[in-house]
């Protein structure tokens, strides 16, 4: 359990993150351990500075304690030990001075220039400091000088407070100082890791446009070495799978040749052969109906109900051989414009699924298109919808349909034109990584082959949407057309 805890821990905060925030994260964890180990040595290396100033400090400070209790008592002042004893207190740095007299308590000597009323030197100082910092045994430093000719006595004592409080200034400025160059040198290094990992989103960018068929596309070779051979690279792969699926469009558009002038002769042969003998049993049904009319009323009545179960299945053949002769070859491609030849489409779906939502947004069009771009325009939204309905199990599909100007045109005076398909489901979707079905990849192939570009992308929070885009430029005629219309409409 704690061994899962830890893996999705570090998936999350690792693994789960772009290269731009783990060398960020890794360079702020070693700043952080650099800060923490600079910091250990700077209170151990601060701890000893404050031993042995208060070491030095308390030498100094018995060697000229001594001297003057000597010279005191020399001169026979003893009686104003304390008095000339405080006078020397400000010259002692980290050192209290405290008179005895037999079993009292010890009296603190401060100098008469002192302010008592002061705040202490620890007062900003954290507690947790003041104990990391403060010597060990700071009775060790406590040193006696006896008086003579009584039984008075000097006791004195370490006082670090000073020294620990000039140490957290010092190390404080230093935290500050190290804050901000920390700060900025993250900031920095976020920037640069933005300025070299640019390529590397140019290439992510460059395989999402491979992968919707831009073979054409190709990538500006950068400084950074490692990368400007991936690019390179990239630009080589781009290079083949241009010309691999050149060879694969031309081979495809032979197969698609094929199959449509095989569909097409298959209509041909249902609506020549299977229609007139569709039509000749319903007539000779018809006739045995006239004929049975003539006979008694009993034969008369059993003969009309086989006839009309004859004429029942004759009239479902023709529902269905008509049905097949659409899905085989529109009869309507290139003898309507492509939006009415879309809506028949939808309007078809509809009938058939009732269950099924269906929204079309179709936008102004040119009046015609080359029959194989109307076809394959035909054949996307049939596949389409087909794989809403069948596989996605949609409630709700949207069909937009429209036609956008494209960026490089055919002529120098005019520009190209796209025609823009995108079919948005809230089916079931797909999983990331599967297999594209063969219609899917039959519908890829055929918009490729037509020069065009698909993309398959998953909605949020469910669904699935297809976006095709075929360039297509219609004729002059058919341009004129269009504007006379829309001049008049408008």
């Amino acid at each position: 359990m704690l061994d899962a805890l830890f893996r999705k821990v570090s998936g999350f905060a690792w693994f789960g993150r772009s290269i731009r925030h783990q060398v960020l994260l890794a360079i702020s964890l070693m700043l952080l351990l650099a800060t923490i180990a600079a910091g250990t040595i700077a209170v151990v290396n601060g701890r000893n500075a404050v031993n042995v100033e208060i070491k030095a400090s308390i030498d100094f400070a018995e060697g000229l304690l001594r001297e003057l209790v000597r010279r005191i008592a020399a001169e026979n002042q003893l009686s104003n030990l304390d008095y000339l004893v405080s006078r020397e207190v400000d010259h002692m740095r980290h050192a209290r001075i405290y008179v005895q007299d037999g079993g009292t308590p010890p009296k603190l000597l401060r100098s008469s220039s002192s302010d008592d009323d002061g705040p202490s030197p620890l007062s900003e100082t954290p507690d947790w400091f003041e104990s990391l910092m403060m010597p060990a045994g700071g009775e060790d430093h406590t040193r006696v000088i006896r008086v003579p000719n009584g039984d008075r006595q000097i006791i004195l004592k370490g006082d670090p407070d000073d020294e620990i409080a000039e140490k957290w200034q010092q190390l404080s400025s230093l935290a500050i100082v190290a804050s901000i160059s920390m700060l900025l040198l993250v900031g920095a290094f976020y920037f640069v890791l933005g300025w070299i990992l640019t390529p590397l989103q140019a290439l992510a960018r460059g395989l999402v446009a491979l992968e919707a068929g831009e073979n054409a596309r190709r990538l500006e070779i950068p400084r950074v070495v490692e990368i400007a051979d991936i690019s390179r690279k990239f630009n080589s792969l781009a290079a083949s799978l241009d010309q691999t699926r050149a060879e694969n469009g031309e081979l495809y558009k032979q197969i698609q040749s094929v199959q449509e002038d095989e569909r097409r002769e298959i209509a041909r042969e249902l609506h020549d052969e299977a229609g007139p003998c569709l039509f000749g049993i319903t007539a000779s049904a018809e006739s045995i109906n006239r004929i049975s009319a003539k006979l008694d009323d009993e034969s008369a009545r059993r003969i009309t109900t086989r006839t009309d179960e004859i004429l029942s299945i004759a009239d479902r053949l023709k529902a269905m051989n008509r049905a097949l002769l659409k899905r085989l070859h529109p009869v309507s491609i290139g003898k309507v414009p492509l939006p009415a030849l879309i809506k028949d489409l939808i309007n078809d779906f509809d009938r058939r699924h009732t269950d099924v939502r269906i929204i079309s947004e179709i936008g102004p069009f040119a009046r015609a298109y080359a029959e194989k771009i109307e076809l394959t325009v035909y054949r996307a939204t049939q596949e389409a919808l087909t794989n809403a309905v069948r596989h996605a199990q949609a409630d709700n599909i949207l069909i937009e349909l429209r036609e956008e100007t494209s960026r490089r045109g055919t002529r120098e005076q005019e520009p190209g034109i796209l025609i823009c398909l995108r079919v948005s489901d809230d089916g079931v979707g797909f999983k990331p990584g599967a297999a594209a079905g063969f219609g899917l990849s039959a519908m890829r192939e055929r918009v490729l082959s037509a020069g065009g570009t698909l993309a398959v992308e998953a909605r949020d929070p469910r669904g699935t949407s297809i976006s095709i885009k075929i360039p297509a430029q219609p004729s002059d005629a058919s341009r004129l057309q269009v504007r006379e219309a829309s001049r008049m409409t408008s």
